[in-house]
């Protein structure tokens, strides 16, 4: 298996390396990418190559995010810093769904909108349950979906799981131990079947990308600045996500009188996530809503979820309403997280979110996922989680021209 397509390379980057010119590098993605891992080795291994070279590193990576949200953030995440490179890396959280390949294909049109210039590349992270699939000679779903947009704008990608599935079939690295356990002779890979050991595990892909990086400078030959390809037609057809946007809820969206806007000066947990928001709206009593007018086909939040974190009962254009609850398997801790409602036609639509009355379950949350951690939590602090808060921090909206 190949770890490496490197179709039309990264003519422009290199080239600005090269003559010794600033390069700012944007690293967009998950948890993997906003870790201390192969964001910084990369850095420093391309600093070591290139030491005349100013190079500005972007960290653009947000824990347990896809590339939906991806395309949503991408201006004030990735293109107000004028990157010369992008790297993309959403696999493992987009976990294969259909609507991937949409959403990475909005990504790339966005970047490529603002400048034909800008290179991109792709990078496939690999989970425990890929293994036996790169050992059978199989890419994972996911990384098949965005291969196809790959091929469509001539962007080069990486698999990273081929070094690892090949040093798993030597028994040169457990994918998977405890951290207080050591493997003698064998590198742990990670500790929960998703993240790579800090450094063992991400030198491993840094080790890749380095080697990938390097075929293609010797690809690259002297063909100065290359201006990347924008079709007009899309890959998915009537594809919305380029118009994807994240918006601030004042302005547009109608709150109820009981919304309070917290800030970092007054409230710890705004502190805590005031690198993602300038502030939260919360409300805590069940029956504040707020309202959006919009005209688009998508429409989301983007929260803070915790332990005491409530539902939504939600209603689009007069409609039966259904619940979208904002507490979560993941909940025993405050954490970002965020929603997007189910597609609508492209139009006008009125949407309307109220805090429902009615409070989840919430230890019965962690008994289907057999968490005894956080179901003790519970029982610790019965307290927290009693409550129907709501924590937002943005307004989601995809929102392509009318026909």
């Amino acid at each position: 298996m190949k770890e490496l397509f490197p179709r039309r390379g990264l003519p422009n980057v290199i080239q600005k390396l090269e003559n010794r010119e600033t390069v700012t590098i944007v690293y967009f993605g998950g948890s993997n990418t906003r870790s201390e891992g192969y964001r910084v080795m990369t850095a420093d291994w391309l600093r070591g190559q290139y030491p005349k070279a100013d190079i500005r590193c972007v960290n653009a990576g947000i824990s347990g995010t896809g590339s939906d949200l991806g395309c949503a953030r991408l201006e004030r995440d990735v293109l107000r810093h004028q990157p010369d490179l992008v790297f993309v890396e959403f696999v493992g959280n987009d976990g294969g769904v259909p609507e991937s390949k949409a959403r990475i294909e909005g990504i790339v049109r966005q970047i490529r909108k603002r400048s034909r210039f800008t290179d991109i590349l792709f990078i496939y992270t690999l989970k425990e349950r890929d293994v036996a699939l790169f050992q059978s000679g199989e890419y994972q779903k996911g990384a098949l979906m965005q291969e196809e947009v790959a091929d469509y704008y001539g962007i080069p990608s990486i698999h990273l799981g081929v070094a690892v599935s090949h040093l798993v079939s030597e028994g040169k690295l457990i994918f998977t131990s405890g951290a207080d356990k050591s493997i003698p002779g064998a590198i742990v890979f990670t500790h929960d079947s998703i993240h790579p050991t800090i450094p063992e595990g991400h030198q491993i892909y840094t080790d890749t990308i380095t080697r990938s990086f390097e075929k293609m400078s010797e690809l690259q030959g002297h063909l100065g600045r290359v201006e990347h390809n924008l079709p007009q037609a899309h890959l998915v057809p009537a594809n919305p996500w380029e118009y994807a946007t994240m918006l601030p809820l004042d302005g547009h969206a109608h709150l109820s009188a009981g919304w309070s806007y917290v800030t970092p000066d007054d409230s710890a947990l705004a502190r805590e996530y005031d690198w993602l928001f300038s502030g939260l709206w919360r409300a805590v009593d069940p029956g504040e809503a707020i309202t959006v007018q919009f005209e688009g086909t998508h429409i989301g939040l983007f929260d803070i979820g915790g332990p005491d974190s409530g539902r939504l009962k939600v209603t689009v254009d007069g409609g039966d309403p259904f619940l979208v609850d904002r507490f979560t398997p993941h909940n025993d801790h405050n954490r970002n997280q965020y929603v997007f409602l189910p597609e609508l036609p492209n139009g006008k639509h009125t949407v309307r979110f109220e805090v429902d009355t009615e409070k989840t379950d919430k230890a019965a949350v962690f008994e289907v996922c057999g968490n005894e951690r956080s179901i003790e939590h519970v029982r610790q602090h019965p307290d927290w989680y009693d409550q129907t808060v709501i924590q937002l921090g943005k307004l989601l909206l995809v929102q392509p021209p009318l026909v």
